[in-house]
């Protein structure tokens, strides 16, 4: 019989939940829909339908769920109590979710911090398969981090959880943390633009969106305000990557996000190989997400491995 879990991805904007077979690592089913952020009535209401619809497609497969497993961007409880989301959710304060959901749907409910749970995901069934120790970091609106030893989270409480809130610069750029040159800051999408409205991208390019994706692309087409971009860019992710190196000492280390879609042919750039490593000998290799979108699904799934 194939064992089944509902993993939930709750995003400031989507939320994306699957039916995910925890065996072959395969998401059977996904839904995505809106984030509810305003109103937990209508946000349970919306998350309760849709766990409906996958438990019946579980019994049309003849198969139980074992489980709910739901990541949030977040510090999460041992017993599911969110503590807060900083304002993208507005009820989401001292919020019990996991009993929420065990409540409603009679299933057992394990919730933790997305980003972690996206590292979760990786080591299981992604890139960070056959390693050790897997540091994620995920380059979206922010920067989430998470790592796995041995295909466990590193600790039961997702301590680490601000851990893209490292100063790596003192140049006057304020985080909503309330410090200074945050690596978040920088190097996320919102960092990224950020920094191209300090440079007059957007008057100086109108003719193209005012996307990540769009300063790649003109980065490798050879636009020079562009690659300026980009290289600070890299610079500075290379700068936090060896702080998480001297930190965690992964075997491997996954970029997932929209960010990391660009970061392919720069991957050799991010390493600084001449810099004392944690240990005699020691080596990593850093990689782009296969799983991509699916990663924090199939990691909130595999809470109940």
């Amino acid at each position: 019989m194939k064992k089944l879990a509902i993993g939930i991805d709750i995003g400031g904007t989507r939320s994306k939940i699957g039916l995910v077979d925890l065996t072959a690592g395969q998401v059977l089913e996904t839904q995505i829909l809106p984030t509810e952020t305003k109103n937990a009535a209508r946000f349970e209401q919306a998350i309760g339908e849709t766990i409906q619809t996958l438990k019946a497609k579980a019994a049309v497969l003849q198969a139980d769920v074992l489980g709910i497993g739901i990541g949030v961007s977040s510090f999460v409880h041992a017993d599911g109590l969110v503590d807060s989301t900083y304002g993208f959710i507005d009820f989401m304060e001292d919020y019990p979710l996991a009993n929420i959901i065990q409540t409603e749907h009679a299933l057992p409910c394990r919730i933790d911090n997305d980003a972690r749970l996206v590292a979760l995901g990786e080591a299981v069934y992604g890139r960070g398969q056959g390693f050790e120790r897997v540091l994620v970091l995920t380059l979206g609106t922010g920067l989430g981090l998470g790592f796995v030893v041995n295909q466990q989270l590193d600790g039961k409480l997702p301590f680490a959880h601000m851990g893209g809130h490292m100063s790596i610069v003192q140049n006057g750029i304020n985080c909503y943390c309330g410090k200074t040159g945050c690596l978040e800051s920088l190097v996320s999408a919102t960092g990224m633009l950020a920094a191209a409205e300090r440079s007059n991208w957007p008057a100086q390019n109108p003719e193209l969106p005012f996307t990540v994706e769009s300063i790649f692309q003109a980065s490798a087409a050879g636009n020079p305000e562009a690659i300026q971009l980009i290289d600070a860019f890299i610079e500075q992710l290379k700068t936090g990557i060896s702080n998480y190196i001297n930190l965690y000492a992964p075997n491997v280390i996954v970029l997932g996000g929209g960010v990391a879609k660009g970061l392919t042919p720069y991957l050799p750039r991010l390493l600084e190989a001449d810099l004392l490593g944690p240990y005699k000998g020691y080596q990593t290799s850093i990689t782009i997400s296969k799983l991509e979108e699916q990663a924090g699904i199939l990691g909130a799934a595999a809470l109940f491995l």
